[in-house]
């Protein structure tokens, strides 16, 4: 065990004996009507809805010495029906639609109650959110495993939009936001009920008392390499996109408060960077613009599978790689910052360009004619209805590449949850004063989560969330 993690398991001993032992380990002691744990996106939309509806103290405490978590460093895509924006363009689609694309992309896994709240209460979530400033494009996408063209694009590149957005409200709305402040515990009182928590500043222990309660919003664990290979052995030694501070601390907090972690064996992986890359290049967002190739040229799965299909699929491939090919329309299309990491590729070797697909192939090291074959083969597949959607061919020079392995994306098992965001323990009873959002909850997505939908179930149980422990 490293020194630090000895360090902080001692102290998180001292912190569960007797009540009377606090007050000569805190350096400091204070009140707030509401205390959050993590200031990404289903943080901060807590934070916001919190100080809409309190008029009183709210906090946020983040480990990390920057806001945003992994909504900041995400694609940015939000997946809500949207008649206004979806009719226009020909898309018809409704809530039940989105609920059985949920539904029976992950089997039937997730809970039917968390998954209708999700698209019930997702359009009002969204209209609260541009009516504070958050804006979007007119068009939507289907993006990479979200199987309906439902994904809102922000107008700033990634998950920028929704961050300055939530930060900037929240600030007006005098929210206290406090970066590099590492929760280490929960305060129970004698009922069982969470009355507030420890977290350290500066090296400095301090104590929080909570008046209405805490909503852990601290991400999932998929930056923790230990916490995945014990959930999911064949993941061991992948490189992860997610937020570094991801890497679930909270979540064991909040069981030995007496919630019960669910579905903690499915994760999610996207293409990213393989275990010697150096940039990530993201190709892939757009279902209709990229095919998929393994080593031999050949391409080896339907782009538009779901993601456990698409996961499985690479890590069967030799070295568990592939490459993500695109026309020159295809990268025009991404924004400036995606752009910028392609470019930057080409000199760290995690991209590669060329103005014929004949010496891309060479430049990948692949057989031309089996490069070739498949992309002709695609083109004409997008002329049918064989895609299922509208796809663009591949077929305006330079073409470029991405090498691409599985990386470890999102975890979709966590704290149980209800409707209300309320914690939950063994006996599905919700605890009181204790309430979750976001990716350290479970039971939302199953065992496969479409895409776009992460963003959406973060602000939107951050905001039921802070609903909820408003009205107690």
């Amino acid at each position: 065990m490293r020194r630090r993690e000895f360090v902080l398991s001692g102290l998180l001993a001292s912190a569960s004996g007797s009540a009377y032992c606090w007050p000569s380990i805190f350096s400091s002691e204070e009140t707030a009507d509401v205390v959050i744990v993590g200031a990404g996106g289903a943080g901060l939309s807590a934070a916001l809805r919190a100080s809409e509806l309190i008029k009183g103290k709210i906090v946020v405490l983040e480990k990390s010495k920057h806001v945003g978590g992994s909504t900041l460093i995400s694609g940015g895509y939000l997946g809500v029906v949207d008649p206004v924006r979806q009719l226009p363009y020909g898309i018809h689609d409704s809530e039940e639609q989105h609920f059985q694309d949920i539904s029976s992309n992950a089997d039937n896994t997730g809970d039917p109650e968390l998954i209708h709240h999700l698209v019930s209460k997702s359009k009002e979530m969204l209209e609260w959110l541009e009516k504070a400033g958050m804006r979007f494009r007119p068009e939507l996408i289907e993006i990479y495993g979200s199987h309906f063209p439902r994904c809102h694009v922000p107008e700033e590149p990634n998950g920028y939009g929704y961050i300055s957005t939530l930060v900037n409200r929240s600030v007006q709305n005098n929210v206290e936001l406090r970066t590099g402040s590492p929760v280490v515990s929960l305060d129970t009182d004698k009922s069982g009920a969470v009355v507030g928590l420890a977290y350290l500043k500066d090296g400095k222990l301090q104590k929080i008392n909570a008046n209405k309660g805490v909503i852990l919003a601290s991400g999932g664990f998929g930056a923790n390499p230990a916490m995945v290979e014990k959930f999911d052995p064949r993941l061991a030694g992948l490189t992860c996109n997610c937020a570094p501070g991801a890497t679930g601390e909270m979540l064991l907090q909040g069981e030995k408060c007496g919630a019960v972690l669910k579905d903690m064996n499915y994760i999610q992986c996207l293409p990213g960077v393989p275990p010697n890359g150096k940039i990530r290049v993201r190709f892939h967002n757009d279902i209709s613009r990229f095919i998929l190739i393994n080593t031999d040229g050949k391409r080896f799965v339907n782009e538009d599978s779901r993601r456990d299909v698409l996961r499985d699929a690479v890590l069967s491939q030799p070295g568990r790689s592939c490459f993500v090919i695109v026309d020159r329309e295809g990268f025009e299309s991404y924004d400036l910052l995606m752009r910028r990491d392609a470019v930057r590729g080409i000199e760290t070797g995690d991209a590669y360009k060329g103005s014929s697909l004949k010496e891309l192939a060479e430049k990948l090291g692949v057989p031309p004619e089996n490069l070739t074959n498949s992309v002709e083969e695609y083109n004409r597949l997008c002329t049918t209805t064989a895609l299922g959607s509208q796809h663009h061919p591949i077929v305006k020079a330079p073409f470029w590449a991405a090498k691409s392995a599985m990386s470890i994306h999102y975890t979709m098992g966590g704290i149980s949850i209800n409707s209300s965001a309320e914690c939950l323990n063994l006996q599905g009873v919700a605890i009181e004063g204790l309430y979750a959002a976001g990716e350290c909850t479970g039971g939302v997505h199953g065992k496969n989560r479409i895409g776009a939908n992460g963003i959406c179930d973060a602000l939107t149980f951050g905001m039921t969330a802070a609903e909820t422990l408003a009205s107690k």
